[in-house]
């Protein structure tokens, strides 16, 4: 089938309903293209029936517009759902798409969000290629689409991803050099490529960067066989930058921090946003954002988490979304020091937990627990040698536990097993602890003398 070719095809489905979200869709490596096959059943047609015909599936009729493989009728139904739920492909009655199918029970073909149905308008860079299949002729060894693209959940309202024609791409490995340039439509197609490892660059308009909105950074490195027909779509980002803080009511930076970026007016609660963490660098950051106002939140879902036991605050500080201040980025501007202080703060108090061996300490990993009753587990900090710290929320209560995996012991050459061995794992006695008992600063956890060191 031809998607074993197509690399990018078979991506990790990102942003899907949270019904999709279960659906995993494998990453194959580009291979060489194995072009069309008997038995494939790919075209270019439009919804014009939509029928649930059992609980969780559903029969599209498209009507052909472009036959590609297997279909010689002018009409034709695609199911979707079923045993394939998770990753079923939701048509739209009256739209157009590129699908590709794959053969089911009882002789039926079904679509999936992991085969390479799309629509129309996004299959510009594909659909030459697919014809050039049928007739014969030869097919790009890397292809795809160049577009102007925003940060995953920054995009303008009603501003579609345009493409960017007449832009330099330069394809390079170590022993080969590539040239060609993006057509008004965004798409680029680079012809004999040799088997190897390559980059892929671009002359770009000023304050953007060649990468995918999908990934962190730039754009890495692929490895490509002969014969291979691998779809390679890319996006140009903005460049700006903003970077900042979210400190505590003394000025500290918290040291776990959920943050995400809103364009200015575009807030929901329940919408997610640009996701940025802070962690123990005390530091947030948010690439490749684009000019504009946009609006910063904490905690957007409001948990009740004693790592980080703040409410929802938005920049700079504020618990109300009608006091929040937009901060406004330039085009490719670097913003920094961008920090927030949250100060609305659920109830919480430390609690220390000190461990105790009753004998030698035994060699191997130490591992200290706090088990919440009702909400989130905290985390441990360790503070000193046996000296842990946790913080507790005063509305719940907790189970503060320890174990010790300890280190196999060596095999003496030429000796007998010894008499006793020690065992894999060795626990402290758990303590239950109320998080509203601020009497109760540290606790004592005693690890038992272990039954070697008894004998």
């Amino acid at each position: 089938m031809i998607l074993r070719g197509l690399g990018a095809l078979s991506l990790l489905i990102l942003g899907m309903s949270l019904a999709a979200q279960a659906c995993t869709c494998s990453q194959a490596p580009p291979g060489k293209c194995p072009g069309l096959q008997e038995g494939d059943v790919v075209f270019l047609g439009a919804v014009t029936a939509v029928e649930d015909v059992a609980p969780g599936l559903t029969r599209y009729r498209f009507h052909v517009d472009e036959r590609f493989a297997g279909v010689d009728s002018s009409e034709i139904d695609v199911f979707s759902g079923g045993e394939d739920g998770d990753c079923a492909y939701r048509f739209k009655k009256g739209e157009q798409y590129l699908v590709f199918t794959q053969p089911g029970a009882e002789g039926r073909l079904f679509a999936t969000i992991c085969n390479g149905t799309r629509p129309a308008k996004d299959a510009r860079a594909l659909l030459p290629q697919l014809r050039a299949m049928r007739r014969g002729r030869q097919v790009a060894s890397v292809f795809g689409v160049l577009r102007r693209a925003d940060a995953p959940f920054l995009a303008p309202p009603d501003d579609p991803q345009q493409p960017l024609p007449n832009v330099a791409l330069r394809l390079q490995s170590r022993d080969d050099r590539f040239q060609t340039s993006t057509g008004a439509d965004g798409v680029y197609s680079f012809y004999d490529v040799h088997a190897g490892e390559y980059s892929l660059t671009a002359s770009l308009p000023a304050r953007m960067d060649l990468t995918r909105k999908t990934i962190v950074g730039a754009l890495p490195p692929f490895k490509i066989p002969d014969g291979a027909c691998y779809e390679y779509d890319v996006d140009a980002l903005p460049t700006g930058h903003i970077q900042g803080s979210v400190l505590d009511p003394d000025g500290n930076p918290l040291a776990v921090a959920s943050v995400e970026l809103y364009r200015a007016g575009s807030y929901d609660d329940s919408r997610p946003g640009l996701w940025g963490f802070q962690g123990a660098k005390g530091v947030f950051d948010f690439d490749h954002v684009g000019p504009g106002e946009y609006i910063i939140v904490f905690n957007r879902a409001n948990r009740i988490d004693p790592n980080s036991p703040f409410r929802r605050a938005f920049y700079p500080g504020v618990s109300d979304l009608s006091e929040a201040k937009p901060i406004k980025l330039k085009d490719g501007q670097d913003l920094l020091n961008v920090n927030m202080q949250v100060k609305d703060v659920y109830p919480h108090r430390k609690l220390r937990v000190r461990l105790k061996w009753q004998g030698p300490m035994p060699p191997g990993d130490v591992t200290v627990s706090a088990k919440a009753d009702r909400g989130e587990n905290p985390m441990a900090e360790q503070i000193g040698e046996g000296l842990y710290e946790f913080t507790l929320l005063e509305s719940d209560s907790y189970t503060v536990s320890a174990w010790q995996d300890l280190a196999p012991q060596p095999a003496a050459p030429h000796r007998r097993k010894p008499a006793c061995e020690l065992p894999s794992r060795i626990d402290a006695a758990p303590i239950s602890v109320s998080g509203s008992d601020a009497a109760k600063k540290e606790i004592l956890l005693v690890f038992p003398v272990s039954r070697c060191a008894a004998r």
